[in-house]
């Protein structure tokens, strides 16, 4: 190695030393992690990447993330910052380079603030699905949060800073989010929207406040550190009714986008409707197929027909829900069919009875209709 690559090495390896110390120092030993072990796990991923993280750390407060920002410019230590490393669909708690410091805010996980009147809830970075979930629970609201399907664990916060989506409609997580903190690189703070103005009632309420409304800067991005965040819940409907369809033509995506989208624009479907074709849904499923395959890869079409007949799924398929009063998804569901017919080759609709139901007797349910429902999303 040259002499100036030694010396470069050996000045990252101090500026480390004292980051970690100065980190230390700040907010606990406990909360700074350095051993080996607990670092070759953080950097560990379900994907081929290599990376070194240098030390993991855990602020348990906006204060502690602000320390540890500053400290980490101080010595020119790149912050990795996740929410709890368990938002799977939308990225990895791995760092995209090499030499980060990893900023786990999962001891950030208090409800700071929650109206049942205006249907909000202002959380901080670690508060999960199932922690929200069991909190509206336990007070018997009729309020619901849209879901994510990465797992209970996933963080508010973080899915809807990624852009992450559900299924009702508040399925757009940010779009239904508003007031959030965000510690800057150099240790400063922004509230957004008018949470910028002391004791101001409409923070978790209005998103845009007064000027400009900056907070899609922190979505997706690397421009700060979101520590708390309004999410916007949705009051339960009268009634809810899911629906699946399945197509099997091949080439039957075009005009299943023609048939739904009058619906979408008029409102009629007012949830995320989701279509997979028949590699995402067997993907979803099970395992890669490779007795079937014949240990070979990528994964034939024949095969793939083939696996679709075994498990009755479709070329293209679909799941949504219909949501209103019972006379609106009367409508709803007869103007979907009309839309559907001749485009699907079946088409089915589960109310919340008929779904306790299925579940409760999932093999008879699926003998009678054909359809699995431990295998649809």
């Amino acid at each position: 190695m040259p002499e100036t690559a030694q010396v470069t090495v050996l000045q990252k390896a101090s500026a480390i030393d004292c980051a970690i110390a100065d980190w230390t120092a700040a907010i606990g030993g406990e909360n700074v992690g350095a051993d080996p072990s607990e670092l070759a796990s953080a950097a560990t991923a379900t994907f081929a990447e290599q990376r070194t993280i240098p030390a993991i750390l855990r602020p348990g407060s906006r204060e502690d993330v602000q320390d540890c920002l500053r400290i980490a410019n101080r010595h020119a230590i790149p912050v990795y910052p996740i929410s709890g490393g368990r938002n799977w669909g939308y990225g990895s708690r791995l760092p995209v380079v090499s030499g980060c410091a990893l900023l786990d805010l999962r001891r950030m996980n208090r409800i700071l603030d929650f109206s049942e009147e205006l249907a909000y809830a202002t959380v901080e970075p670690g508060v999960s699905q199932g922690q929200l979930f069991s909190f509206l629970r336990e007070r018997g609201s009729r309020l619901w949060m849209d879901a994510t399907g990465a797992s209970p664990e996933a963080s508010v916060l973080g899915n809807a800073a990624e852009r992450g989506f559900g299924h009702t409609p508040y399925s757009d997580h940010f779009g239904h989010a508003c007031g959030l903190e965000v510690v800057l690189a150099n240790g400063e703070v922004v509230e957004t929207g008018f949470g910028r103005f002391p004791g101001a009632r409409a923070t978790p309420l209005y998103r845009y406040g007064v000027g400009p409304s900056i907070d899609g800067l922190f979505s997706q991005s690397n421009l700060g550190v979101v520590t708390r965040m309004t999410v916007w819940l949705m009051p339960a409907p009268e009634k809810v009714e899911a629906f699946f369809f399945r197509c099997d033509d091949d080439n039957g995506l075009g005009a299943l986008i023609d048939a739904l989208r009058p619906l979408r624009l008029a409102g009629v479907l007012r949830s995320a409707v989701h279509i997979g074709n028949d590699y995402k849904v067997l993907a979803g499923i099970q395992q890669y197929p490779w007795e079937e395959a014949g240990g070979e890869t990528p994964l034939a079409p024949g095969v793939v027909r083939g696996l679709r007949r075994k498990l009755n799924f479709g070329a293209w398929n679909g799941s949504g829900a219909l949501y209103g009063t019972a006379r609106q998804i009367a409508e709803a569901r007869r103007m979907l069919r009309s839309a559907l017919r001749g485009r699907v080759n079946k088409l089915q609709f589960l109310d919340e009875r008929k779904m306790r139901l299925a579940e409760r007797f999932a093999k008879p349910y699926r003998m009678l209709t054909g359809w699995d429902l431990s295998r649809t999303d």
